[in-house]
């Protein structure tokens, strides 16, 4: 039965058929497009446009549309997959009637929303428990001390948990710019059919309730030519995998001999065919990796997209493989992520022995002079720049020179004499001035203990929202259902 081409065209070649044809990514969407045919059946219906027995025929059939239906690539996409199957089923008299006042074109623009937005939430679900994760291994550390970092270079006392929660707060960002992008995400396009809507009566805002949309993508031209729903998202996937790649960077570069902070569990690494001693933190690199095929797919949409006349062209279709293999690349990613940090093991002893054998007091001492004698903190500066060359010319650190050699350094160097040999003593020991960092979103145990308070209370809105949306759309799919239920079975 030939359902697409019909009088106009020619038969087309296999070959040529399966260039053109989105079957391959178009399982992702059977179910999709079977609600929305249903809701637009339904639609029709309530305005008159079909009768009980049509209305009702047409959503029996759709009904016995198989989850796995095969795709046939001849006729091109899921679409028209499944007309031809309610075709076959109901004859072209009533079959015929299910592609009144809508197109293809209207249809796979709503069915990739609706994909979408179901991918998205399940994101934004394992990015917050990434966040719940690292809230926990932080709570474990909240007094754990350890260097921190800039240039890959020690630089000052901080504690495991205010490293954590920094990690913890980006990838919240990450949901919230997610979930900001839903909303734009949960607009319906159908009714806009091709291009320029229908001369038939319809209620685009009916349908998009069925559907569990918020609203309607309104001007028709936009509605079935925006992608940039997708593009949106895909950057919020990118960005989430960047922070994610750079914390993967990290637990590697921690699990070398070299550093050695941290031990991999063995379920996310793996060993050489050759080499028997080795442990290699295979899931943390394929989790970098998988960040620049995400960024692939989002250079890919941008490139799709950039040059496209409004409105609808068949090059969208070759958007959607790549939106849904971020979304399984960034799905993942997240999962494998989630489950490694939850039994990673931090070497506390040895984030403490590094920290000690570091410099990293060097700016607390030259804080201490500004406060102390009240110099400018140039000259501090320059002082303790001074000590630290000195230390270095003797091979030890200043912590390990004795305290008298300390205060002739820096007494030469500021033209005044400095006797502070208690706060120095203090000053010298890199645990002792972390609790000094007081500062809102400091190191100091107690500013972490208030951040990782606060953080709970913002993780428990973000969820609730999560929840809210996902509720919105299983209770209209139900009144959906219902529905369909109702007109199918009345006599």
């Amino acid at each position: 039965m030939e359902i697409l081409r019909g009088s106009r065209l020619q038969p087309q070649p296999l070959d040529v058929a399966s260039f053109t044809s989105s079957v391959a990514s178009d399982t992702w969407l059977i179910q999709a497009v079977i609600r929305i045919n249903q809701a637009h059946v339904l639609m029709l219906f309530e305005q008159g446009l079909l009768n009980a027995h049509e209305a009702s025929s047409l959503l029996k059939a759709l009904e016995e549309v198989p989850p796995d239906l095969p795709l046939d690539p001849s006729l091109e996409d899921v679409h028209m997959n499944v007309e031809l199957f309610v075709t076959k089923k109901l004859g072209e008299e009533v079959g015929g009637k299910l592609h009144l006042a809508k197109s293809r074109n209207d249809q796979v623009a709503t069915a990739i929303r609706m994909v979408l937005r179901e991918q998205l939430l399940g994101i934004v679900e394992k990015t917050i428990s990434l966040v719940e994760t690292l809230l926990k291994r932080a709570e474990e550390h909240l007094n754990t001390p350890m260097p921190g970092y800039t240039h890959l270079q020690h630089a000052q006392p901080v504690t495991l948990a205010h490293y954590l929660l920094a990690y913890a707060d980006s990838f919240t960002r990450s949901s919230e710019r997610l979930m900001d992008s839903y909303r734009r995400v949960n607009r319906c396009p159908m009714g806009a059919a091709a291009l320029a809507t229908t001369s038939f009566k319809l209620d685009r805002f009916r349908v998009a309730e069925l559907l569990g949309f918020e609203g309607l993508i309104e001007n028709s031209m936009d509605a079935v030519s925006a992608r940039d729903f997708a593009v949106e998202v895909l950057a919020g996937m990118a960005v989430l995998m960047t922070d994610l790649s750079r914390l993967c960077e990290e637990l590697i570069l921690w699990s070398t001999a070299e550093f050695g902070f941290v031990d991999i569990p063995d379920e996310y690494a793996s060993t050489s065919s050759i080499m028997p001693h080795k442990k290699n933190p295979v899931v943390a690199e394929l989790i970098r990796a998988k960040a620049g095929t995400v960024y692939g797919s989002l250079m890919a949409a941008l490139s799709i997209l950039k040059a496209l006349p409004m409105s609808y062209n068949l090059d969208l279709q070759e958007l959607t493989p790549h939106l849904w293999e971020a979304c399984r690349n960034t799905s993942s990613s997240v999962s494998m992520a989630v489950g490694m940090l939850k039994s990673i093991r931090f070497n506390v002893k040895r984030l403490r022995e590094v920290l000690n054998r570091s410099q990293v007091e060097a700016t607390e001492l030259a804080n201490l002079l500004v406060r102390s004698l009240g110099i400018p903190f140039r000259q501090a500066h320059k002082a303790v720049g001074s000590l630290v060359r000195y230390a270095e010319s003797k091979s030890t650190l200043i912590k390990d020179l004795p305290l008298n050699e300390v205060k002739d350094v820096l007494s030469r160097e500021l033209n005044r004499p400095v006797k502070l040999d208690d706060e120095l003593v203090k000053v010298l020991n890199p645990e002792f001035n972390l609790d000094l960092y007081r500062v809102t979103g400091g190191p100091a145990p107690v500013e972490v203990r208030r951040m990782l308070d606060q953080r709970v209370r913002v993780l428990s809105d973000l969820s609730a929202t999560v929840k809210s949306k996902r509720s919105h759309i299983s209770d209209s799919l139900a009144k959906l259902k219902s529905l369909v239920n109702s007109l199918t079975s009345a006599p």
